[in-house]
């Protein structure tokens, strides 16, 4: 009499990846809010910036034709697509012992891993915001983080452009999550400049935290459907709370491990600057080996991903 699960490759890999995907189901994916994310066909992807358009022009200034005005180039980034994978071994005894449990813990934890893998890399701008070179990603291992520009994504002196290094511009705080510093980051965003000296017009509609200041960032931006009297927080005369209107998101990423860092982003800008690209989705394989007798499951995967401007948030990171 055969049991329902076999030594036959056919019969376990439709049962390996029925256990991958059911573990794989409802489990939020963060990449989506913060990365604009894009199937790539290049080995390589190349992302350039450029500066301001420039304004309109009156019709009688322009000797009564259409006004031209060249926009220049600012930074380019390359997108280097860099392979994963992760593994997972099963002995033919479990199979033949039908130990279902143990089966399933293997494939579950594998899945659980891929997708921790997934958010702790879309997490890695966050955790590194001020560093550069000495940025620790989601194994442990130092890598560079500076921008095109050569800061961190958050620094005191953004240069306005490649030809333009003396005026700088910054898009950094150190004070802690609260009604003031927030309105402070609100403010400071509108006064961002292009490179031509007009204003950006950053408007912050989305502030990322972690778990710990959940509390704070939905006292600031209010509750959803007005399901409280919104006051601002702390404020002993009852003052109307004007950001709890509805107009800005609240992301809170479990994934993010600094606990009193936060960021108020511009979310249309940060789709524009911050891009995730597959170039292959974790696709999962399996294969019986004739003289161990083990079973390998695979999850393989291709991308890259990583931001090329700053100017779509402003990040405080107290010290």
């Amino acid at each position: 009499m055969q049991t329902a699960l076999q030594w036959d490759k056919n019969v376990l890999e439709p049962v390996f990846r029925e256990l991958y995907t059911r573990e794989m189901k409802n489990k939020p994916d963060y990449v989506p809010s913060m990365f604009d994310v894009q199937k790539s066909d290049k080995a390589v992807e190349s992302i350039e910036s450029i500066g301001g358009e420039g304004l309109m022009e009156e019709w009688g200034y322009s000797n009564n034709q259409v006004k031209y005005e060249d926009v220049d180039q600012l930074w380019q980034k390359y997108y280097q697509h860099v392979k994963y994978s992760l593994g997972r071994e099963i002995d033919r005894d479990f199979v033949d012992d039908l130990k279902l449990t143990a089966i399933k813990d293997r494939i579950r934890s594998l899945a659980d891993a891929v997708y921790k893998t997934q958010q702790m890399q879309g997490a890695q701008w966050f955790n590194n915001g001020t560093a550069t070179s000495t940025a620790i990603d989601y194994r442990g291992r130092i890598y560079n983080a500076a921008l095109p520009d050569g800061q961190a994504l958050f620094s005191t002196v953004h240069p306005y452009s490649p030809t333009n290094s003396v005026d700088t511009q910054s898009n950094l705080m150190t004070t802690e999550l609260s009604i003031d510093e927030f309105d402070k980051a609100y403010v400071q965003m509108q006064q961002w400049k292009d490179d031509k000296g007009n204003l950006m017009a950053a408007m912050g509609d989305t502030l990322y935290v972690s778990p710990a200041l959940r509390r704070i960032a939905l006292q600031i931006t209010g509750l959803p459907n007005g399901r409280y009297d919104n006051f601002e927080p702390g404020n002993a005369d009852h003052n109307a709370n004007v950001y709890a209107d509805g107009s800005i998101k609240v992301v809170v990423n479990p994934f993010f491990t600094n606990n009193k860092a936060w960021v108020l982003a511009d979310s249309t800008r940060m789709k524009n600057a911050m891009k995730w690209f597959n170039r292959r989705l974790p696709e999962t394989g399996s294969i019986t080996d004739f003289d161990t007798e083990v079973a390998k499951y695979k999850v393989v995967k291709r991308c890259s991903f990583g931001t090329i401007d700053w100017s779509w948030g402003i990040g405080s990171f107290p010290v």
